[in-house]
């Protein structure tokens, strides 16, 4: 009898070959729309910035760099990258209870903590100074006192503490601390006992404060508004002792505090986590503001920030000194606060004290904040910094000194 249809071993081979084809199909037109989409700039779900093709350059990385640079480049435009990143995280975080990302530590009770080696080393005591160290932090913070002495500026210095200083109990058990002993707490003893530098320590200011209220964010690793005003009004205190003169005029700025729920920030949304991780925020709103941002263009103010460069403020024409403060990202939140108390305040962000900006400015004060998680670096001594070069980008972009 003839045989008519096909067999069910041919069936197989056709579900087969259909479902490897619709894989394929798949597959290249993900690749086609990851290749002709375009992302945007900023890659929501991880709060950076996208890579940009890369331009080759035979006399620097060459060959290997271009390679690498193309590499990012495509990684970045994966088509529906940030809903697959949401998705990974959920899963990592919600169910399997462990960090999606290497720069990323889950907490108790829902707060998050930036995966710093050297912050995370301070908290566990593993990172500590030897008495050279510290004698070469005390030297040369003396030396850069010394050399804005003889300019007739005092010089302040600002100890902020680590987020995982200040809230250990929500660190995973994971991560056992050796010993509470860190370097922000020898430092700050060192120059207690060794020198007689005007030292504003923020750590015992913050641990009195979180029993009443909370000074740092859940979902970021900064201080929250409530922490950075405590901050201001410590700095501002150890300013009017500097400058007796001005003691009068240096009063806090007065403030309100709103609370609202929002999304979560900083290290939540750089996993996608910000819908579900929300964050109770603390707004303090000054009473009667008046400083400004002293630029000829104050839309650049947002694209100065994000690149870190040298940002002016103040109170134009008010009977207040000038200051020049040095500073990390901690001093973000300090600017709205210090900014009412003088007449014209440059933040340049770097971690050593610059002379061509004391210079240029000629300040009543100088600030240096230093975060506790880059006390890593031994400091570098003025004349070093001195001796640098001067980028070029601030030659066209630093505001002009108030005559």
């Amino acid at each position: 009898m003839e045989r008519t249809g096909i067999d069910a071993g041919s069936v197989e081979v056709l579900d087969a070959g259909f479902t490897v084809a619709s894989f394929l199909v798949v597959l290249v037109a993900w690749a086609t729309f990851s290749l002709v989409h375009d992302p945007g700039s900023v890659a929501a779900s991880e709060n950076r910035y996208r890579a940009v093709f890369p331009d080759y350059d035979a006399t620097r990385s060459g060959m290997p760099g271009f390679i690498a640079g193309i590499d990012d480049w495509l990684t970045d435009r994966v088509g529906f990258r940030d809903a697959l990143i949401k998705i990974y995280a959920r899963v990592e975080v919600g169910w399997l209870g462990v960090s999606p990302s290497s720069k990323l530590i889950v907490g108790r009770s829902g707060w998050f903590y930036f995966n710093d080696p050297v912050a995370v080393a301070q908290y566990q005591g593993v990172a500590s100074f030897d008495h050279a160290q510290l004698e070469t932090w005390r030297r040369v913070l003396e030396d850069r006192r010394d050399w804005l002495a003889q300019r007739g500026i005092p010089f302040i210095v600002v100890l902020v503490p680590n987020k995982h200083q200040i809230y250990p109990e929500y660190m995973p058990e994971a991560l056992r601390r050796i010993s509470e002993d860190e370097q922000h707490g020898q430092l700050a003893r060192h120059l207690a006992v060794h020198s007689d530098l005007s030292v504003v320590d923020l750590m015992p200011v913050l641990l009195a404060a979180k029993k009443r209220e909370r000074v740092y964010h859940r979902t970021d690793t900064h201080w929250n508004d409530f922490g950075a005003y405590l901050g201001y009004r410590a700095i501002l205190e150890a300013v009017g002792k500097a400058l007796p003169e001005y003691a009068t005029a240096l009063q806090p700025v007065s403030v309100t505090v709103d609370r609202f729920e929002a999304r979560g920030i900083g290290l939540t949304s750089m996993v996608g986590l910000s819908d579900i991780y929300r964050e109770e925020i603390l707004q303090l709103r000054k009473v009667e503001p008046r400083s400004e941002i002293l630029m000829e263009k104050k839309q650049q103010y947002a694209r100065f920030e994000r690149e870190q460069r040298p940002l002016a403020h103040g109170v134009p024409g008010a009977r207040l000194p000038r200051a020049v403060v040095f500073r990390d990202s901690f001093a973000n939140a300090l600017i709205p606060y210090l900014s009412e108390n003088f007449r014209r305040v440059l933040y340049v962000w770097t971690r050593d004290v610059v002379p061509r900006y004391v210079e240029r400015e000629r300040p009543d004060v100088v600030i240096q904040e230093i975060a506790g998680r880059l006390l890593d670096r031994m400091p570098v001594a003025i004349d070093v910094v001195a001796a640098e070069p001067r980028r070029p980008s601030e030659r066209t972009t630093m505001p002009s000194a108030e005559k």
